[in-house]
């Protein structure tokens, strides 16, 4: 690997992580509310939380933000540097993950791993963010949109008929290496070789995923969990 490349690859990932970072969350409880949002409700700065305590329009925010921004354009301007600047002339394709060159191909699955990181440990606010699912589930629309639907189906389904979105994120992630592989090998049709940096990388995602969610789990046990929608801990007063 030459200099030039390794220099790139590693710039992908830091620029992953710190995209990943930004606290969407928090932003919006300050402004909208001068609030840290981290001090309210489950303590984190995701999706449920802000919708929660702030409401439905800081909540569509945060889901832009954290899918749209740090989940799916972080996933596509990964596949376009490192496609463009090392790999060149790699025709960019539909999937993301399309990369023949597999250290190409792992580089990219990891620049969107280190920006979930980046959403659960965001350097700018002392490492205490998120819980992962919706950065997640931005990254790997683009990796395997058709197993990212699938399992957001599955996943709108447990939240509607329990209202519980910690159980619906600790149900669909710990799958997701099924479906990957199902999508690359069967859909994809690239060999065994080619789908393990993906394999991988969905892996490390339900691992991130349940460790973030380790209180959750034990509150849904002791049926002490809070529910989507809830309203009781709605800030309506600026802090």
């Amino acid at each position: 690997m030459a200099i030039h490349e390794a220099v790139v690859y590693v710039l992908v990932l830091i620029g992953g992580y710190l995209v990943g970072s930004f606290p969407t969350g928090w932003v919006l409880g300050k402004v909208m509310k001068g609030i840290d949002i981290r001090d309210y409700g489950s303590g984190n700065t995701g999706f449920s939380n802000v919708y929660r305590l702030i409401g439905k329009k800081a909540a569509a925010l945060t889901i832009i933000g954290d899918v749209v921004i740090k989940g799916g354009v972080l996933a596509w301007a990964a596949r376009l540097i490192v496609g463009l600047v090392v790999i060149q002339p790699d025709p960019i394709k539909v999937y993301t993950f399309g990369f023949t060159d597999l250290v190409g191909q792992a580089i990219v699955v990891g620049a969107g791993i280190m920006s979930v990181l980046g959403h659960n440990y965001p350097v700018w606010l002392k490492f205490k963010g998120g819980k992962g699912m919706a950065t997640t589930a931005g990254v790997f629309l683009n990796f395997v949109p058709v197993s990212t639907v699938g399992l957001a189906v599955v996943w709108f389904i447990i939240v509607f008929t329990t209202r519980y979105t910690s159980l619906a994120n600790v149900v669909t992630t710990p799958t997701l290496p099924i479906f990957i592989f199902l999508e690359t090998y069967y859909i994809m049709k690239f060999d065994i070789i080619t789908c393990i940096p993906l394999i991988i990388g969905g892996f490390l995602a339900g691992v991130f995923i349940l460790f973030r969610h380790r209180d959750n789990i034990k509150r849904l046990i002791t049926k002490e969990e809070r529910k989507f929608g809830d309203k009781s801990e709605r800030i309506e007063e600026s802090a």
